[in-house]
């Protein structure tokens, strides 16, 4: 794992370094929804809302991408619901194809916000994200963004939280 995240910042920095003049610079906003279960605990999803702001960088066909978002997720267990709500910071690799789409993965950084009574919460959840997005024009764009978590997102139990998200973004620059 260390070695794949080295190659892609190295990747990374080479094409950067090639066409420094063509960067972009984006910024925005986004909201959508989130179907959100948690492995090995629930076996219901909860439906919530996520939203938030974005920035990027392009260069070419390559950019990266750093979110501030807020995300309800957690799900039902034996009747109970399981409602947390995070604060995520995702830092995404774009890969930019055919003019209008876009391949995104990364880590995630989340801290909890607000918990259910369920259990208590790991308040730092470490996840990746992988996804693809839609360029629709005049700012417009659409992401669909499946997430899995890497640590467990309660204490004393095992299972990691793992939501899948669709959200319409709009880039004021």
């Amino acid at each position: 794992m260390k070695h794949a995240i080295k190659l892609i910042l190295i990747i990374s920095l080479g094409l950067c370094s090639f066409n420094s003049q063509s960067q972009n610079f984006d910024l925005g906003i986004k909201g959508g929804i989130n179907y959100a279960s948690i492995s090995e605990i629930n076996k219901d999803g909860r439906l919530g809302f996520t939203g938030g702001i974005f920035t990027s960088v392009r260069f070419n066909a390559l950019a990266i991408q750093t979110e501030v978002l807020f995300s309800q997720q957690g799900g039902e267990f034996n009747g109970d619901d399981i409602e947390t709500d995070y604060a995520l910071v995702p830092v995404l690799l774009k890969l930019h194809f055919l003019r209008v789409f876009n391949l995104q993965f990364g880590p995630q950084f989340s801290y909890v916000i607000n918990e259910s009574d369920f259990r208590e919460s790991e308040k730092l959840d470490i996840s990746g994200a992988a996804g693809l997005g839609l360029s629709l024009g005049s700012g417009l764009r659409i992401d669909a963004r499946y997430n899995f978590g890497f640590t467990d997102a309660f204490k004393g139990a095992s299972g990691n939280n793992r939501f899948i998200s669709l959200a319409l973004g709009y880039s004021f620059l």
